[in-house]
């Protein structure tokens, strides 16, 4: 009995450690919800250590160079490959200021901007304005993708809200109900699991990917807003992995008893 069951421990310890260095990175570890309809800010008083660039002091146009995202004496991080637009029906929050954009038929090809993030954080946010399913965020920690987003999920849970008319069309007085085809929605993305230091912006398709009110925090007190995604952290799979090996281990031990009572009463 000992035998076997030292011999089920190595198996079972085999089984875990094959499983924790096949299993995803992070796996499914971020939990996306989204604001009522109007919001165009994350809720501050939820995060810890939050900074907002807004754009409204950038440049205009395209840069490959982007640049640097300072709030006050705080370095929060760098853009690259970035474009930078003016208010209009698709963008720009409060209906005044600049947003940021991803548009390969303004910009000559680019399909990728690129947040890199002075310290890791745990919380981002976007007022995602005249959004579509080609949209992609990608979050990255050390050089390594530990979630992939697309905004069709968003798109999909819009579509079915009582008040899925409220999202569409630009809530700004500015360009009051203009571009009514596209929902617009303030986007939180929780990391449950850990960290991530660069974001990716993608639109893998002819559209654009617009914009504003880029947040991110250290931390966050809750979750709050109507949850899209619900994160399954890493350690909820690990445990998973653990249970099969110790269920794996007993049931070999219990069949072994059993089998013992079998031939003792035979």
């Amino acid at each position: 009995m000992k035998s076997l069951l030292i011999k089920s421990a190595i198996a079972s310890g085999i089984v875990l450690s094959l499983a924790t260095v096949t299993r995803p990175v992070m796996a499914s570890s971020f939990t996306v919800s989204i604001e009522n309809a109007g919001v165009q800010n994350a809720q501050l008083s939820n995060l810890v250590n939050a900074h907002v660039q807004t754009f409204d002091g950038q440049t205009q146009g395209y840069s490959q160079a982007g640049f640097q995202s300072n709030d006050g004496t705080t370095n929060v991080g760098s853009y690259k490959n970035t474009l930078i637009q003016n208010p209009d029906q698709y963008g720009g929050a409060g209906g005044t200021g600049k947003y940021f954009d991803v548009n390969a038929n303004i910009s000559a090809g680019q399909t990728v901007s690129t947040l890199n993030l002075a310290n890791p954080e745990s919380y981002f946010g976007l007022w995602w304005s005249a959004g579509d399913a080609n949209n992609v965020l990608t979050f990255l920690s050390q050089g390594q993708v530990v979630q992939t987003i697309t905004t069709a999920d968003v798109v999909k849970y819009i579509a079915g809200l009582a008040n899925k008319a409220s999202y569409y069309g630009n809530p700004n007085s500015t360009f009051a109900n203009q571009d009514s085809g596209e929902p617009f929605a303030f986007i939180n993305f929780y990391d449950v699991g850990g960290t991530f230091d660069q974001v990716q912006f993608s639109n893998i398709g002819g559209s654009g990917f617009e914009s504003d009110n880029h947040t991110v925090a250290t931390g966050y007190k809750s979750i709050i807003g109507n949850v899209v995604t619900q994160a399954v952290p890493e350690s909820s799979s690990l445990l998973g992995v653990l249970v099969i090996g110790f269920v794996g281990a007993t049931s070999v031990m219990t069949r072994r008893v059993n089998k013992k009572s079998v031939l003792q009463l035979s």
